[in-house]
């Protein structure tokens, strides 16, 4: 069953033994032949304490890739799959952070809010703009990539160290310093992981490069690496992401053999959106549509006339009209370049269209916590009991009861079937409360009480509480906030997959959809304003946009919209309006269905 149903390229990259650097155009079913590896793989393993770890670059990536091991009936007990961040956390910086004086007191994970709040009140604090960009990156040697407001770097630093919080740069950093400063680590690493496979390796970091050439390179170490992804589709250049060929890659996990793969053939995409986003192609790959409508005329059109105080008007028009037409809602996508764009946008078509599903990001104050233990149970407190559900709030429950593990808390140790006590423990527990953040606290204290924790006992627990409640209460409090917060709009962030996704270019990467919706493009998004190399830039998130969509794509460089800090208005993109084709009228989509 795991080697069924795939071409031969695919075949090809699942059976082919060693270190594998796998390129895969759009649409050429890279996750499934990820997941296949994977459960090729697992088949393998013949030891018990053996482990294959996962990287994705989203958790919506790494959800993805376990529901579909869990479809193929693969035991994944000797899985790990999620972010580099959630990696270095569980394999590296919790079970040896006694051994850093930065870390040795304990430590809870500052979400993206919460940093990015510190910043702004530090910018403030120095009367700088608030569009001023302060790079928090770190370098190999500890020393910090912002050279022009180094002074805002450490005093941000001082404030997390303060509140015993690390962001996601030091995560990395101080895994980083781990391994290298304690070899031994990476030894007891390398005999654990069989494999390592990274997804969209092309935006991977220094640091994290690092890290993975660390446990390679150590002592006898036996663990493969299979990397794949696309370098037409490395759009983190701005955030430290490289795209490093075949030589620098064998260089920097210890000059290691390497086969170079690759997979050019699109299954999803009619070749006339094929043909459309090769103007932003950059490898000489030719992409080809092995779709069973690979001749569908399709639909694509590029608006610059639309204005932005009707945009959100605008788009939900779109959305409304493919949904009359049979479209799934989970086959539509409205995109954008910028998070902060995003945002209002989710709201907006949430109001215009109340009966429609989003899984739309920002819509809940929960969703910068994901490393916090306090989000992990929350969300099976906020998530239905279902039979759809089941499988993925187990896994929930083992993941939690294993994080908690580590860190002391032997959840129900005299119990057979911890995880699935704890869930019928958790479905049993019930409140009245109707603001979410009160229901909350209330079945919290409800669980914490049945299993007989002091809450002011545990400095990891209390730690925790502290930094899930204050950072959700700041949010909700938020000169800008418009979140909702009766406990039904809560359980909305674990109990929509299937709707309308709202998210940036960078949250879906690695996904397709029927319909792709994409706003925002404007000089000064698309490029960033602040992206060293432009051209090339905006090409790469052009080919990222425009090969999401499988049949239909919609551009849109709203006018009116304008710079907050000198009201200047954007300009559409210049790559994107240099590209000489013949649109599609929008008033006939309809009809194109």
């Amino acid at each position: 069953m795991i080697l069924t149903g795939l071409s031969e390229q695919q075949l090809t990259a699942i059976t082919t033994t060693g270190n594998i650097l796998l390129t895969a155009c759009p649409g050429s079913g890279k996750t499934r032949v990820l997941t296949r590896k994977i459960a090729h793989e697992l088949e393998k393993i013949k030891e018990t304490k053996k482990v294959i770890i996962a990287i994705t670059f989203t958790n919506r990536a790494s959800d993805e890739i376990k529901t579909r091991l869990v479809k193929l009936d693969i035991d994944t007990d000797q899985l790990f799959s999620n972010t580099i961040h959630s990696f270095c956390l569980e394999w590296i910086l919790k079970p040896y952070a006694s051994y850093l004086e930065e870390t040795k007191n304990g430590f809870v994970v500052a979400d993206e809010f919460t940093s990015a709040d510190i910043i702004g009140t530090l910018k403030e604090d120095n009367d700088l703009s608030w569009w001023t960009p302060i790079n928090l990156r770190i370098k190999l040697d500890g020393s910090f990539y912002e050279q022009t407001n180094s002074g805002i770097v450490l005093a941000y630093h001082e404030i997390l160290k303060s509140a015993k919080l690390i962001d996601f740069e030091q995560i990395l950093y101080y895994s980083y310093k781990l391994l290298i400063s304690f070899p031994g680590i990476a030894k007891t690493l390398s005999k654990i992981f069989h494999l390592i496979c990274v997804d969209e390796y092309q935006d991977t970091q220094e640091l994290q490069y690092a890290i993975l050439g660390e446990i390679l390179k150590a002592e006898d170490s036996k663990t493969g690496i299979f990397l794949v992804g696309d370098r037409d589709q490395a759009i983190f250049g701005t955030l430290g992401g490289i795209a490093k060929n075949l030589e620098e890659i064998k260089q920097v996990f210890g000059n290691i053999e390497i086969v170079e793969l690759e997979l050019s053939g699109n299954y999803r995409t009619i070749q006339r959106i094929i043909d459309y986003y090769k103007n932003f192609q950059t490898t000489p790959i030719d992409i080809r549509s092995m779709a069973k409508n690979a001749t569908a005329q399709g639909f694509i059109a590029y608006d610059y006339t639309v204005d932005y105080e009707v945009l959100s008007e605008h788009v939900a028009s779109i959305i409304e009209k493919h949904l009359n037409d049979g479209v799934p809602e989970s086959e539509i996508c409205v995109l954008a370049p910028q998070w902060y764009i995003v945002i209002p946008m989710g709201r907006k078509l949430k109001r215009l269209l109340p009966k429609v599903n989003f899984d739309a990001y920002g819509l809940s104050p929960l969703s910068g916590n994901k490393e916090n233990v306090w989000y992990r149970i929350s969300r099976l407190f906020l998530s239905t009991p279902s039979p759809n559900m089941y499988l993925t709030r187990v896994r929930w429950s083992k993941e939690l009861i294993q994080e908690l593990d580590t860190t002391g808390h032997n959840l129900l140790s005299q119990e057979d079937f911890r995880h699935k006590k704890l869930l019928s423990i958790i479905n049993s527990i019930k409140s009245d409360k109707d603001e979410g953040l009160d229901y909350l606290e209330d079945v919290f204290i409800q669980l914490m009480r049945i299993l007989q924790i002091n809450l002011d006992g545990s400095i990891y627990l209390k730690q925790h509480w502290d930094s899930f409640f204050t950072g959700v209460r700041r949010k909700l409090e938020h000169v800008d906030s418009d979140y909702a917060k009766d406990i039904s709009s809560f359980k909305r962030l674990f109990n929509q997959k299937n709707g309308v996704v709202v998210n940036t270019c960078h949250g879906i990467k690695g996904e397709e959809f029927e319909v792709v919706i994409s706003f925002g493009l404007l000089q000064g998004f698309v490029p960033h304003n602040f992206d060293p190399n432009p051209e090339d830039a905006a090409r790469k998130l052009l080919y990222v946009i425009c090969s999401r969509a499988k049949s239909h794509l919609y551009l849109i460089s709203e006018s009116g919209r304008t710079r907050t800090y000198r009201k200047i208005p954007y300009i559409p993109t210049t790559v994107l309006r240099g590209v000489d084709y013949i649109y599609d009228d929008i008033d006939k989509s309809a009809a194109l269905l």
